[in-house]
């Protein structure tokens, strides 16, 4: 129970914390300025394959960040997915002597 709580505090944190990522440029610019320049990507992580997309001026830095960090992601999870297959492999051998 005190792990689901966590995972519900850390997805509302996650919400938060995207919510305000998104309005800081917006509080941040002087109106006198006048330009704005917004640059941004993402990955979507559908299996094990990260598919990347960018737009903006500074795009390409920002692409080759996301994918960087999708690449990390998926060694975690591989790294997270063998560490469990041997739990559970060690477990079942506990369990039958």
């Amino acid at each position: 129970m005190r792990l689901f709580k966590l995972g519900l505090v850390l997805v509302f944190a996650g919400i938060i914390l995207a919510v305000i990522a998104a309005l800081l440029p917006l509080l941040l610019i002087a109106p006198e300025t006048g330009g704005v320049s917004v640059t941004g990507s993402g990955c979507v992580v559908v299996f094990f394959v990260p598919v990347c997309f960018g737009v903006g001026e500074q795009a390409h830095v920002a692409l080759v960040l996301a994918i960087a960090l999708a690449v990390v992601l998926v060694v975690v999870l591989l790294l997270f997915n063998a560490w469990i297959i041997k739990t559970l492999r060690g477990a079942e051998g506990a369990v039958a002597t």
